[in-house]
């Protein structure tokens, strides 16, 4: 049973170098996370800083996370991000990394040839991530606390 309602896409957005060609080409790594929490606190951040645009959102992922292939279906494994960038291969895993390159969507939102900008304009609630934070507090109440804007 899931933990939690909500359901996110999450991008880790790779450009790599293809072999046969020399080409860079940007690459969709897409994981579907269901059984999370998404806690946006728009309203709060209007009243405190009085800026409209200020939006942020906290997703909280248990461990134990549902982690799906947003394109095969096959399950994934979180492992860090160093692992995951240096690795040879992306296939089957998932990280959570601040900066240009990780961003999730509320709901699922597979399309594997989209870039960041068009996504965007598609959906509503699209976040960047900003800060990863691991809970480690053991068994099912480990999660990571990502902030997202």
């Amino acid at each position: 049973m899931d933990m939690f309602p909500h359901t996110v896409t999450l991008y880790n957005v790779s450009v790599e170098t293809d072999p046969a060609t020399l080409d860079e080409r940007t690459i969709n790594h897409i994981t579907v996370l269901e059984g999370v929490l998404l806690d946006a606190v728009k309203g709060k951040n209007v009243n405190e800083s009085g800026l409209v645009d200020a939006d942020s959102v906290t997703l909280y992922i248990p461990v134990n996370v549902s982690a799906t292939d947003g394109v095969t279906g096959e399950k994934k494994r979180y492992v860090g991000p160093v692992e995951f960038w240096n690795g040879e291969s992306r296939d089957g895993l998932w990280t959570l990394s601040p900066g240009q390159n990780t961003f999730f969507v509320k709901g699922k939102a597979a399309h594997p040839d989209w870039s960041n900008q068009k996504i965007s304009a598609a959906y509503d609630y699209v976040y960047d991530v900003k800060t990863v934070d691991f809970k480690d507090f053991g068994g099912e109440m480990s999660h990571w606390e990502v902030g997202g804007a």
